[in-house]
């Protein structure tokens, strides 16, 4: 029906206004933090990633729903589709549940670790939530709601150790280029290993995830393909 095929990607656009207004605004331009004029800038951290990730994603999603759609072959609209939901399940959803869980965890273990008390003064509480919780929240919203057709097992989790290899890579690189490290805890980690059994630890909690919601979006949607609402798939029933 017509409200179904326009109410999938006006939901999309709304979260990409969401991410686009409350999250990079505030990151940008309204938030005013030393960290940020730092070598790299916003860029160090893997909560302003992980929102640019997700603003990218909403945005393109609809903008092929809406616009491109219409304008591409079938071939195209399938190989789009497909590489949408392949980024979705293999590294925004991971990387946004990541965000939400090891920063609530290390800021429950020692705040100061992650999120010292100053930050209060820098950053309000509300923009706070907008990137370390709503982020995940979304996340699984958009896995509720939308039906992805998810890349094989293994090659989603091939696709989320590239995603983890490269940030840590960047983290190193800053490091290297620079000597700052993007977050505090690392300062305290004086010795390498330390660094290293924390990192691959982050890295085990991100691929715990990517399984998580592997599971979870096939006991929600079932092992079949889903049904988008690219035109190309229109045509097939609808579960």
């Amino acid at each position: 029906m017509m409200y179904q095929s326009l109410l999938k990607p006006l939901i999309r656009i709304a979260l990409g206004i969401y991410h686009t207004y409350f999250i990079l605004y505030a990151t940008i331009w309204d938030i005013k933090h030393p960290n940020y004029e730092t070598y790299a800038g916003r860029w160090k951290t893997l909560t302003f990633v992980t929102c640019m990730l997700n603003c990218w994603y909403h945005i393109g999603v609809a903008s092929h729903d809406l616009v491109l759609c219409h304008l591409l072959s079938g071939p195209a609209n399938k190989r789009v589709k497909a590489l949408t939901d392949a980024s979705f399940g293999s590294v925004v959803c991971p990387a946004a549940l990541l965000v939400v869980v090891a920063f609530w965890g290390l800021f429950l273990f020692n705040r100061s670790l992650i999120w010292p008390a100053h930050m209060d003064e820098v950053i309000p509480q509300t923009y706070g939530h907008m990137m370390h919780t709503f982020l995940g929240f979304v996340a699984l919203f958009e896995l509720y709601i939308f039906k992805h057709q998810y890349v094989a097992f293994n090659q989603g989790l091939a696709l989320c150790l590239v995603f983890a290899g490269g940030y840590v890579s960047l983290l190193y690189w800053i490091h290297h280029a620079s000597g700052i490290w993007a977050y505090p805890l690392f300062y305290q980690l004086k010795k390498p290993w330390k660094k290293e059994l924390f990192i691959g630890g982050v890295v085990s909690i991100l691929l715990a995830l990517y399984c998580i919601q592997f599971g979870l979006h096939t006991f929600i949607h079932g092992e079949k393909k889903g049904v988008s609402t690219r035109k190309d798939l229109r045509a097939e029933k609808v579960e």
